[in-house]
């Protein structure tokens, strides 16, 4: 079953006077970049195509830095009330956003866009989110090794249902990179210390949901605050040009350490993540006072999905 036909057999939208219908999800959903002064830059080459690639989205767009900046690419620009850690700037980016805004696409500056959005099929999943009262969904696939990839198309082929459901044992549970968060459920997790990696390890009791098929067509092209050795030529494609660029090149040294890691992970896939997070080594798990974790995955709340 589609996004799309699981989301008309489980809602049903009101109807205006005029007998036009109202989705669930209308005015709900927004799209939001997440950046800093510290990657204005690479925000304002790589989303230069914006306009074309988000026309047919009809979600407000917002970004958000660290100081106020006008408007631009047709994103409202939003502020963090000055210079902090990554999540207390985003925290209060988050605030600054419309009331009526309960979920945000969250993405990150350097993710560029190679096709326009299907605002309609993203209208879907929103209606199925707000039908089910989901508060996660990864609009990419489980990443995987080869292996795993194959074990993904049966568990795909098999299953009736439109989302693919993780595992509370799943690596990087709660991604930040290409998902829908609920807004409050986001904010909750941002009160947490540590970093981004830590964050996208912690594993809490509400299910989290990923598409069994990529919705966007979207590439990150930076890389521990470098372009990618590929941004040049992907960014060429969307007639963008590096020329002004003050920003460094990842190195060959580490594009062939990326290669090779890549490589290994083809072979492995997560088994050494997993070994460490079973010997304790990786805290996954947020504390009991977050009020969003149940220390047995097993008491956690089900959807029909």
């Amino acid at each position: 079953m589609s996004v799309s036909q699981a989301q008309s057999r489980s809602l049903s939208a009101s109807s205006l006077p005029d007998g036009r219908k109202v989705r669930p999800a209308a005015g709900r959903f927004c799209v939001f970049v997440s950046s800093s002064d510290r990657g204005r830059d690479i925000f304002e080459i790589v989303f230069q195509n914006a306009e074309k690639m988000w026309r047919d989205c009809d979600w407000p767009r917002y970004a958000g830095f660290t100081r106020k900046h006008p408007d631009l690419y047709g994103f409202t620009a939003l502020a963090a009330k000055g210079p902090s850690n990554w999540q207390d700037e985003l925290g209060d980016q988050l605030d600054q956003l419309p009331d009526g805004i309960e979920y945000v696409y969250l993405t990150f500056e350097d993710a560029l866009f190679l096709s326009p959005v299907n605002g309609a099929k993203l209208n879907a999943i929103a209606d199925l989110m707000v039908g089910q009262n989901l508060s996660y969904l990864s609009l990419v696939p489980l990443n995987r090794n080869a292996p795993g990839r194959v074990i993904e198309y049966v568990r795909r082929k098999l299953s009736k249902r439109p989302l693919r459901q993780l595992s509370f044992s799943e690596p990087y549970y709660s991604s930040l990179a290409a998902a829908i968060w609920k807004r409050s459920y986001l904010r909750s997790l941002l009160r947490r210390p540590g970093s981004i990696w830590d964050l996208e390890h912690v594993v809490t009791e509400e299910p989290h949901y990923a598409v069994w098929e990529s919705v966007l067509d979207h590439n990150q092209i930076v890389k521990k605050g470098q372009w990618a050795f590929h941004a040049k030529n992907l960014l060429a494609t969307q007639g963008i040009s590096l020329a002004n660029s003050k920003r460094e090149f990842r190195t060959v040294k580490a594009g062939i350490r990326d290669i090779r890691e890549r490589i290994v992970w083809e072979l492995v896939g997560f088994l050494s993540f997993r070994l460490r997070r079973r010997l304790n080594l990786i805290s996954h798990r947020a504390p009991p006072s977050t009020g969003t974790v149940s220390n047995n995955p097993g008491n956690a709340r089900t959807t029909g999905l």
